[in-house]
């Protein structure tokens, strides 16, 4: 008799052979519907790069090893598969010409190391972005400066003078040489023309053609040191005739050069333009995960609490698909952006299906939520991605009614919690200022505890340094601000006179 009650004759054989296969076809499906183990998914864009620069004082340029181990393997788990980073000289003396002192620029560099040697240790594929032209500030000599305007600022020098462009050269084959030295593999160059980058002069004219040239010199300079380095490009504040000059270029001189750009996403919309690329470039998105939903009003860089765009991710990720992008760069540019960064590589790995079923997990995993609060938990960071429409009291007492996390749970999951809790402080004392001109001490009072309470985000939860450029208070996106500050300039004014 066989297994599923027929019987040996021959002409029962192949019969007998098929049930078997069926009943192990069937036995090992329920198996599967059974476990729960996650399946398999197939990713929805291959390149999901988290561009996580540490620089102006955010988190990642203040973190150490542990802490930004921590933070390269929740990225992981939400699934980022490449790490980029970008050493802003912005302040920096050189320090390769330094080398009996430790300052700023030394740090700097170290930690961008560690940072390197970290990501690549759990499996990351490393890219190094760069601005060729951005120098340290002991560079920008008169002689070399470039000439600034518009989109064009920082501490810049003029490619088309030749000793300054023997200088940027010498800078990248430093950093090149240097982090081959110390066991980091590039996969990438990630080369930007702005923020900080680019030349007005005569000579310079097209900025986008002098950089694609001096971006293939440094490449190649790259390439000595990193021999499976690619080329990648970031889109960022491009202009459409500069996408056709460029591929134009690329393709006359250097065919196949450019693997991928990371094409630019302006505040408020949630996919890319249709422009020239090179021939054989991958259509890739630059993606800012640094703001909420809206472009307007805005909540960004951290200003006023963490960031949620749980409906904005969503779509992005579902129109670059369609749009037939092959891998995104989130820009980052601290940890209050952490939900962010579990929304976009959750949907673009496909791990997950909506935005919905990642903010679920992401309270399973960090609040230690489960079922109905695990749905509440999603629900309630949802509503902050239009932070002036939610009620700050309201959800204060909501907040305190879902589950917490222990202070030394797994994950580092209490920072997360608090966080939230000090943006719905935030908001609070946001509503008990006014928006007119006559600062009474009521209005003033509020804005004291408003400061407090960002004070204790900056220093006692995200462990914050000084604060400069897009962190800098003046850049406070709200209402209130210019003019509480104009008040305070005018009553320091008045005190000093008095004096």
């Amino acid at each position: 008799m066989s297994v599923i009650g027929i019987d040996n004759r021959p002409w029962c054989k192949h019969v007998s052979g098929f049930f078997v296969l069926l009943l192990v076809a069937t036995t090992i499906a329920a198996q599967e519907l059974q476990s729960d183990e996650p399946q398999p998914t197939k990713p929805i864009f291959d390149v999901r790069t988290v561009y996580a620069v540490g620089h102006f004082g955010n988190s990642y340029e203040v973190m150490g090893d542990n802490e930004m181990r921590e933070v390269l393997a929740e990225a992981q788990f939400w699934g980022f598969n490449r790490y980029a980073d970008w050493f802003d000289m912005e302040d920096c003396s050189d320090p390769f010409a330094q080398t009996r002192l430790y300052q700023l620029a030394h740090a700097m560099w170290d930690r961008k190391k560690a940072n390197f040697a970290i990501a690549q240790k759990l499996g990351f594929a490393c890219d190094l972005v760069i601005t060729p032209n951005h120098v340290y500030v002991d560079q920008c000599k008169d002689q070399w400066k470039a000439v600034q305007g518009g989109r064009i600022f920082g501490q810049l020098i003029c490619p088309s003078h030749a000793e300054a462009r023997k200088v940027i050269l010498r800078n990248y084959e430093n950093l090149f040489a240097d982090l081959a030295r110390s066991g980091v593999r590039l996969s990438a160059l990630c080369s930007a023309p702005y923020d900080f980058g680019g030349c007005a002069c005569e000579r310079c004219k097209p900025w986008i053609i002098t950089f694609a040239q001096l971006s293939k010199e440094i490449y190649d300079i790259g390439k000595k040191y990193h021999p499976n380095l690619e080329m990648h490009m970031i889109g960022w504040w491009w202009e459409p005739e500069e996408h056709r000059l460029f591929a134009d270029w690329v393709n006359t001189h250097c065919e196949g050069w450019v693997r991928r750009m990371y094409l630019h996403i302006p505040y408020g919309q949630t996919t890319v333009a249709d422009v020239p690329l090179p021939t054989g470039c991958e259509i890739s998105a630059f993606v800012h995960i640094g703001y909420a939903e809206e472009a307007s009003p805005r909540d960004t860089y951290g200003h006023l609490g963490p960031v949620v765009a749980a409906e904005r991710l969503q779509k992005t990720v579902q129109e670059l698909a369609a749009r037939g992008c092959s891998g995104i760069m989130a820009y980052s540019e601290g940890v209050f952006d952490d939900v962010n960064k579990a929304l976009l590589a959750g949907l673009s790995s496909g791990q997950f299906s909506d935005s919905h079923a990642v903010l679920t997990s992401y309270a399973e995993r960090y609040f230690h939520a489960t079922g109905e609060n695990a749905q509440k938990w999603a629900q309630w960071l949802r509503a902050w991605g239009r932070p002036f429409s939610v009620d700050p009291v309201v959800a204060a007492q909501s907040l305190q009614e879902l589950p917490r996390p222990e202070p030394r749970s797994a994950c580092g999951s209490n920072w997360r919690w608090e966080q939230w809790r000090l943006k719905c402080e935030l908001f609070r004392h946001h509503r008990e200022i006014g928006t007119g001109s006559e600062w009474t001490p009521e209005w003033l009072a509020a804005v004291d505890r408003f400061w407090a309470v960002q004070e204790e985000l900056h220093r006692k939860v995200w462990g914050l340094p000084p604060l400069r450029h897009i962190f800098a208070r003046r850049f406070t996106p709200l209402p209130w601000y210019a003019s509480w500050a104009k008040y305070q300039a005018q009553q320091a004014e008045a005190m000093g006179k008095e004096q």
